[in-house]
């Protein structure tokens, strides 16, 4: 019975330690931060000029989105931006350029709204702003199809 005591001793403190010493486990989640106003500037290219970019955001979603470029300086239509408006998820912006389809009215500025983070980012919408100072709007994805896409990069 001696034995039996020691041994349920043993193990009783086997067992206990690791349970004293033990720290809690925390999942990590990463999340996006969202963007209320974004400025953004560039040289640009030589047939560009400098580019600057301003977009406001509220909780309602985009409020405002200036672009200049090639000497212009335009605010995008209430219409394009009402059907962006609602994206209030985004959480990036970035630039590109084109020399450009005559379809695009010539040369353009790209803005990419994106969301994402450390696993990478999804094209969101894709507002482009040309020579001619017009705006078109080129991707302009759903909630659903943004998730599809994240969960293939995720995969």
């Amino acid at each position: 019975m001696h034995h039996d005591a020691r041994f349920f001793t043993r193990v009783f403190v086997v067992l206990l330690i690791p349970v004293l010493f033990a720290q809690p486990a925390y999942a990590s989640k990463e999340g996006g931060l969202l963007l209320s106003r974004v400025v953004l500037d560039s040289p640009g290219m030589d047939e560009s000029g400098p580019v600057h970019v301003e977009m406001k955001r509220s909780d309602s979603g985009i409020e405002t989105l200036h672009v200049s470029a090639f000497g212009k300086t335009e605010t995008v239509p209430s219409e394009l931006l009402q059907l962006i408006k609602e994206k209030k998820w985004l959480n990036g912006i970035q630039l590109s350029w084109e020399k450009g389809y005559r379809e695009m009215g010539g040369k353009t500025v790209y803005v990419a709204l994106t969301e994402g983070a450390t696993w990478g980012a999804v094209v969101v919408a894709v507002i482009g702003f040309s020579e001619d100072g017009k705006f078109r709007l080129l991707d302009n994805l759903t909630r659903e199809q943004v998730n599809a896409k994240t969960a293939k990069i995720l995969e």
